[in-house]
């Protein structure tokens, strides 16, 4: 059976310091994201600032995965693989990654409208209520507490928003692995009743959602990305959160408004 692992404080300060790298390789591939842009330039961006500071990946191989970094267009929900295609305005583009630091992994997200962020008043709702459900989510976590009522607020920001959750994706403990127990619902699973916030646990919080797929995505047969079953476009917004001195802190993560750049 899985067990949730317990950090020491030491891997508490390791990967408080690979959350620090991983929010600002984010920033710098959010300002470079421009139309004109291949999937294989944010990929070879993202590789000189992982060089730069003798880092390491933690997507790369993970499970065989082709690539650094998971860039999802308009449609594709997870594990897009980065390639020539080049992004035009107003493509909806999602991009994950995860730094792997004195062997503790950070794993964050955010997604963008190419180009003008408010061309198209429905994406750019989309993206802004899944950063405010994230954000609002976060701030239910207290220690001691379960986490039920983070994912009933996430369901309930984006419902109230129009908007949904892709219910059978869930976001993750994180420690030297990119995905490690829990496993955790964006809406108020009763099973979420079960898991308590405890001191010295290290998670990735990661809002998955769409305009108006719920509960299943589709995927083609030995390939690596998920799609939306009703064609509509989704979005992602992640954070990595760790539990330490009886608090919950944010260490991986674009957090500032970013949406009118």
């Amino acid at each position: 059976m899985s067990r949730i692992i317990y950090k020491s404080k030491e891997q508490l300060r390791n990967l408080e310091e690979s959350g620090k790298y991983l929010t600002e390789l984010l920033y710098i591939l959010y300002d470079y994201l421009k139309p004109g842009i291949s999937g294989l330039d944010m990929e070879q961006k993202a590789q000189e600032y992982i060089d730069k500071h003798n880092l390491k990946w933690a997507f790369k191989g993970y499970h065989w995965f082709p690539a650094n970094l998971c860039i999802s267009v308009n449609d594709c929900v997870v594990h897009w693989i980065p390639n020539n295609y080049v992004f035009k305005e107003w493509d909806l583009v999602k991009i994950d990654a995860g730094i792997l630091h004195k062997w503790m992994v950070s794993d964050a997200a955010f997604s963008k409208i190419v180009g003008w962020n408010q061309f198209n008043q429905l994406w750019y709702k989309l993206i802004k209520a899944t950063k405010q459900a994230l954000d609002a989510g976060v701030w239910t976590l207290k220690v001691g507490k379960s986490f039920y009522d983070m994912g009933k607020t996430i369901f309930n920001v984006m419902k109230k928003n129009g908007f949904s959750v892709i219910k059978t994706l869930t976001w993750h403990g994180v420690w030297v692995k990119v995905h490690e127990y829990p496993y955790l619902y964006n809406y108020p699973n009763p099973e979420l009743k079960q898991h308590i916030v405890r001191n010295w646990m290290a998670f990735a919080v990661e809002p998955i959602t769409a305009v108006e797929s719920t509960d299943w995505v589709e995927q083609f047969p030995g390939d690596w990305p998920l799609y939306c079953a009703k064609g509509d476009l989704w979005a992602q917004w992640e954070y990595t959160l760790i539990v330490d001195n009886w608090k919950v802190k944010v260490v991986a993560w674009i957090q500032e408004d970013l949406f009118d750049k």
